[in-house]
């Protein structure tokens, strides 16, 4: 039977697994060859880490830990990938990305608001087009085809979206008070 000490840790263990979320996910897409798999991706990592709590320490930093899981995961995907032709980074490059991307949760949660708040300021439809680009399963050229758009034609606005959103954040964030 568990003690009262086994259960606290275990609370606070999916406390900071739950907290983490978000940059994980976001850590995973940024290395992941297109992002598709990135969520089935979050839940290998997130059973690890659960098999593996033994092992961590509470008190100390959760994320540095979670993310060198993710690190060795990305690169058994990735060997995967290879093994059915797939075109991946290197591990050398991955690993030179890997310190850059690792923002501190305030920043990455400043980040997270100002986006949320540039995204307000988009048209409907360029919203919708976000939306269905990064948060759906189902293809460009599904939705092309909902909205009677040429899929190049919605890569385009894509992109040039996406550059609107980065000026956005990036002023946000050098410019506090930004509404």
């Amino acid at each position: 039977m568990p003690s009262d000490a086994d259960n606290a840790g275990s609370e606070e263990f999916v406390r900071e697994l739950t907290n983490h979320q978000t940059a994980m996910l976001a850590y995973i897409r940024s290395l992941a060859p297109g992002g598709s798999g990135a969520r089935d991706l979050l839940q290998e990592v997130n059973i690890t880490l659960w098999q593996k709590r033994e092992t961590f320490e509470l008190g100390t930093n959760f994320k540095a830990w979670a993310f060198q899981t993710i690190r060795y995961h990305l690169l058994n995907h990735r060997r995967r990938l290879m093994s059915h032709g797939w075109l991946v980074f290197d591990d050398d490059l991955v690993e030179r990305m890997s310190p850059e991307l690792e923002a501190d949760p305030e920043e990455l949660e400043e980040r997270h608001l100002a986006l949320r708040r540039c995204l307000q300021r988009l048209r409907p439809q360029d919203r919708d087009l976000i939306h269905h680009r990064y948060a759906t399963g189902s293809t460009l050229n599904e939705y092309a085809a909902a909205t009677r758009r040429s899929a190049g034609t919605l890569k385009a606005i894509l992109f040039n979206l996406r550059s609107v959103l980065r000026r956005c954040i990036e002023r946000q964030l050098h410019e506090p008070g930004t509404p």
